[in-house]
């Protein structure tokens, strides 16, 4: 049932933007305290009458409005009488003055307040896109309200888990310090991420039969770091389907971004020539080149231009009609009018090979495309991938660890150690045990020793969440025991990481009990949306600082952490690669903890990445600590004595693995 929308809420986008902007105009030529009191109260009425209402926004006016008054007064106008001193003159004039001022600024800001609270960005687009010389720029800033608000809400979270309490003025204005030293790197970050998003989006028509030609190619990414790619030589002719095999840090994915266009466009820079599709990706625009070749990177939001799911597949699709088709296949029909935000990892990614699906490119570039897809995305999206290679012949080169599943497709096998090509054979040589060994693509995982579980020191009643007025979880209940590894599946968009924040204290429940005894760790699905600091070293004594170690606790708390990981004391968390940074966070968490979520923690890592991060969990269960790791891989679930399914938002399954 449908709920009446009240205030703005009630107006087009169009018009509520209308009464913003006359409110703005009566905010300057009102200067008379009757005029002021009636505006004032005009913004109370519509304030009030909103939907959504945030009572700890709204004290900003009222102090805002003080704080105006308060100034008109002091610094009256000389002239007109009255007490002064120094610089300071009160008089009437000046009170009145400062009542008019104080009072029509408290009116706009609740007008404004209002509009803000009950108008999405998509909205905001709406209401601004009839100014058709600005719409491009007006999606841009939009979109990158959207990438700061993620990465704010992200790092909030983060800070929250770690244990910043956010429970007064004075300690919300304090946590603002480490809140703005993380996220001002990263917008210029996603910055570069965004300009490649906005070229790619362009339709072009595509050129030339999908072939490929690296000739002599080194990459890297600053002139400060080494050569990720060297002496790399490989020719595709149109057509053919490449799997691309590797060990983390091998070089794949920088050789995806060459092919692409991305580098050197957006990022890093190269020697050599690439010709993709008959074009110099040198000399050739990022914007042109995208209709020809088709990169989809590992960040599945990185690849996002439109701020809901209907704008993004419609800047790719030929027509709505294919856009909507598409969508549906991917089992994402239902949410095209959602913000992108608002989808869960798994979604996103559906969302973005739907993108693939509706594109007439001849070379498509798959970075780890099916990580986050529960079983069935991944059979969907293979089943579609077959389907359009039928009718849309075009060249294939795909970098993903579910290579059995990719096998049947499969027309060539490139591999890459250190950087550089050390195989290039057909399928029937590399898809063998001695081969897949040497890639650490066999993902068979050994459990880790049983521990019986002992007490309860985390638990779940009847828990309630609803994120923007949608219902996410729907009486959730849950246990966890010492020592206990228990495995969460389900469908995207389930309310998986929804659960797992809440337990971990990031979301607050609007019905429900969540206790923890002791701290709780989290290790998001997208690890570099947590990281707080700029050195791996200050990374790993954050969580121990906030918790008052001494100083000898922390030194070897660092210590033990810089050896597990591997990392360089003062190397950038943003200068690594996703399967360090993946590391990096594992081992940020598990300081002064009872229990630790793992949320997706394969992704990014190879065979003998997921073994070190199992071999963890072992020495952590050892010790008594719950280890609750979220994932869609079937092998590392295997790992777990409990396994619990959640669904729509319910758990539909909690037992052991056996049974499942």
């Amino acid at each position: 049932m449908k709920t009446r929308k009240r205030g703005l809420s009630f107006l087009s986008p169009r018009v509520r933007l209308v009464v913003v902007f006359t409110s703005g105009c009566l905010y300057i030529f009102i200067n008379n305290i009757p005029g002021a009191i009636l505006f004032l109260l005009v913004g109370i009425v519509i304030y009030l009458v909103g939907e959504n209402r945030n009572w700890k926004l709204v004290l900003a006016a009222p102090i805002t409005g003080a704080m105006m008054f308060f100034y008109n007064v002091i610094f009256s106008a000389r002239g007109h009488g009255g007490w002064q001193w120094l610089v300071f003159t009160v008089n009437q004039a000046g009170f009145e003055r400062g009542l008019v001022m104080g009072t029509r600024i408290i009116g706009a800001m609740l007008i404004s307040f209002a509009w803000l609270l009950s108008t999405s960005l998509p909205e905001m687009y709406e209401g601004l896109s009839w100014i058709k010389p600005a719409e491009p720029w007006v999606l841009t800033i939009l979109r990158g309200v959207q990438i700061i608000k993620r990465e704010f809400v992200a790092l909030t979270q983060s800070l929250i888990i770690r244990g910043l309490k956010w429970d007064s003025p004075i300690a919300s204005i304090r946590n603002l310090i480490p809140l703005a030293m993380a996220i001002i790197p990263r917008v210029i970050d996603n910055t570069q991420k965004g300009a490649a998003a906005s070229l790619s989006h362009t339709r072009t028509k595509p050129e030339g039969n999908g072939d490929l030609i690296l000739n002599d190619v080194h990459v890297r990414y600053s002139p400060l770091l080494p050569d990720v790619l060297t002496g790399i030589n490989l020719r595709v002719d149109g057509g053919e389907f490449i799997y691309l095999a590797g060990r983390s840090g091998s070089g794949k994915t920088t050789l995806l971004r060459v092919v692409g266009g991305i580098i050197s466009s957006i990022m890093g820079e190269f020697m050599g020539s690439v010709t993709a599709s008959g074009m110099n990706t040198m000399n050739t625009s990022l914007a042109k080149l995208s209709g020809s070749v088709r990169y989809i990177s590992p960040d599945p939001f990185a690849s996002f231009h439109g701020l809901t799911v209907g704008q993004e597949i419609t800047f790719l699709a030929e027509n709505e009609i294919s856009a909507r088709r598409t969508l549906e296949i991917m089992g994402i029909g239902d949410l095209w009018e959602k913000e992108i935000t608002k989808l869960s990892g798994g979604q996103q990614v559906r969302l973005v090979l739907a993108g693939i699906l509706a594109s007439t490119a001849k070379i498509l570039l798959f970075d780890s495309p099916m990580q986050e897809l529960d079983p069935q995305g991944r059979q969907e999206f293979l089943s579609a991938l077959k389907d359009f290679l039928v009718q849309n012949p075009c060249t294939v080169i795909i970098a993903d660890p579910f290579w059995s599943e990719i096998k049947p497709f499969v027309t060539r096998v490139v591999t890459l150690e250190k950087g550089t090509i050390a195989q290039d054979v057909l399928p029937g040589e590399f898809f063998t045990e001695e081969m897949l060994s040497r890639y650490s693509l066999l993902r068979e995982f050994r459990p880790p020793m049983s521990v019986i579980p002992g007490e309860i020191i985390a638990k779940m009643d009847n828990v309630y969440v609803e994120l923007d007025g949608t219902a996410i979880l729907n009486g959730i209940s849950l246990d966890l025991r010492e020592g206990e590894l228990v495995v969460v599946m389900g469908p995207n968009g389930s309310g998986k990481t929804t659960a797992m924040l809440t337990l971990a204290g990031a979301i607050k429940p609007i019905k429900g009990n969540v206790k923890a005894r002791g701290g709780v760790g989290y290790v998001f699905q997208n690890a570099s949306l947590q990281t707080i600091s700029m050195t791996v070293n200050d990374e790993l004594s954050f969580s121990p600082k906030i918790q008052h170690w001494d100083s000898g606790r922390i030194e070897a708390f660092v210590t033990e952490g810089i050896d597990w990981t591997g990392l360089e004391p003062l190397s950038c968390p943003l200068d690594l690669h996703p399967s360090e940074v993946e590391m990096l966070a594992i081992s940020a968490s598990t300081a002064g903890i009872q229990v630790l979520i793992l949320d997706e923690p394969t992704i990014g890592l190879d065979a003998d990445g997921i073994a070190k991060v199992l071999d963890l969990v072992q020495a952590l269960i050892q010790k008594g600590i719950a280890v609750v790791i979220v994932t869609h891989d079937q092998q590392v679930a295997k790992t777990a004595s409990r396994v619990v399914i959640i669904n729509m938002g319910k758990i539909t399954y909690d037992g052991p693995v056996v049974n499942f």
